[in-house]
């Protein structure tokens, strides 16, 4: 009785309810089984004929198009204007956490614009009207108006949470608020918030082997940069190059294998981590990130060419000043004063006063700011501005020749 009553679907003889999961299908089955049912056939066909194209050869397939850069650059831009906004909204509620006091609502509605409680007359949430009973309340972040059934309190604890990236590092006062205290929100506020919130809590609970193999992709980043300079110092010595010196080579080469070390000591960390029975896996990964690392330590940085010797370098020199004469100016030694160097750059912060020369000549005196400068940027490592000031040095010193050579054709 239940298969009587069976629902069923497809292309259906008429006559013995067979599924023939086809109208071509369908009609060579009735021709001939059921011939004689000549008016049923004719309806049958009359039917498919109707709704139903012939079918015919796959087309090949014609020009295509991708939409991919289209849809990614749509998604960019509405993920950009809701980071934009949620941003917005973190900053009111790091001000908004400050406020206390009998003048907290003015200070409320200074921060943000409430809108006119005769321009709404539903609530937009629940769309019930505003009466007596049923009263007009105002969003804290965004001064939307909705009903206190569609309003959230954001609790001043939870709210300090969402906000503690921003008073990191921060040298304003930590927010004053009563606890229990709350900030009444609309429901799209806090969808952000919350959502923001979430994200942060991911954050937090990201596995140990997460934290430390992304602390070693950073530090092999950093250490990139840091084998860069390295080979382009070389590269400069053993051309014969005055920019760097040799001792700033060995320094780079002592902060390189200090590095190495730290990435070697994360990737043990990462490779004696306790392995969870459920993910078999997890030990394989963990061994062949340790591999990949002393890999990378022993082919890459363990590869660097050794500094010259000064042996060399003099040697270097030698060879490429041969009928030169180097034409350098010798540093004055008048009277010295100390002067503090405000202006400028100045690749460290300078607790002792520099020392200049006190000289009458600028250039003179400009120079020996530049020296100082050079002396600063080694001590901090920053070898590009090295390079950057020996050639503003440089300049400098053809310039003060040009002008010793207009004086003496004067004289």
């Amino acid at each position: 009785m239940a298969e009587a009553n069976t629902i069923q679907e497809g292309f259906l003889c008429p006559m013995c309810h067979k599924d023939l999961r086809s109208p071509n299908n369908l009609i060579v089955h009735f021709q001939d089984l059921h011939s004689e049912e000549q008016d049923i056939l004719k309806s049958i066909k009359d039917i498919y004929d109707k709704y139903y194209l012939e079918y015919s050869d796959p087309q090949e397939p014609g020009p295509t198009r991708s939409h991919t850069d289209y849809f990614r650059a749509v998604r960019r831009e509405r993920l950009d204007h809701r980071t934009t906004e949620t941003n917005k909204l973190i900053i009111r509620l790091d001000r908004l956490l400050r406020f206390y006091g009998s003048d907290r609502k003015q200070q409320e509605q200074e921060l943000v614009t409430w809108v006119e409680g005769y321009l709404v007359s539903r609530c937009p949430a629940c769309t019930l009207p505003f009466n007596i009973a049923r009263r007009q309340h105002h969003c804290r972040l965004c001064g939307s108006i909705m009903c206190n059934s569609c309003s959230y309190f954001l609790p001043y604890e939870i709210a300090q949470t969402i906000v503690a990236p921003v008073n990191n590092g921060s040298d304003r006062e930590p927010a004053t608020g009563k606890e229990g205290d709350n900030l009444r929100i609309c429901n799209h506020c806090w969808n952000m918030l919350d959502c923001r919130r979430r994200v942060q809590i991911e954050q937090m609970k990201q596995p140990i082997i997460c934290q430390l193999y992304s602390h070693l992709q950073k530090n092999k980043f950093h250490i990139q940069n840091t084998v860069d300079m390295y080979e382009k110092m070389y590269n400069s010595l053993v051309s014969g190059e005055t920019t760097y010196l040799l001792q700033d080579l060995q320094s780079l080469r002592t902060t390189i294998a200090d590095k190495a070390q730290m990435i070697d000591t994360l990737s043990k960390k990462i490779a004696l981590l306790p392995v969870d029975p459920g993910m078999p896996k997890a030990a394989a990964l963990q061994n062949n990130i340790r591999k990949a690392t002393s890999v990378y330590i022993k082919d890459y940085l363990l590869t660097l060419s050794a500094p010259p010797t000064v042996q060399e370098l003099e040697k270097i020199k030698r060879n490429r000043s041969i009928g030169v004469v180097e034409d350098d100016i010798p540093t004055p030694k008048p009277s010295i004063k100390k002067v503090t160097v405000t202006t400028g750059w100045s690749p460290a912060n300078v607790t002792n006063e520099t020392t200049v020369v006190e000289e009458n000549d600028p250039l003179l005196e400009q120079m020996n700011i530049v020296r100082n400068y050079i002396d600063q940027a080694r001590k901090a490592q920053r070898f590009e501005e090295v390079a950057s000031l020996q050639e503003n040095l440089q300049l400098l010193k053809k310039m003060y020749r040009e002008q010793q050579k207009e004086e003496y054709g004067k004289k």
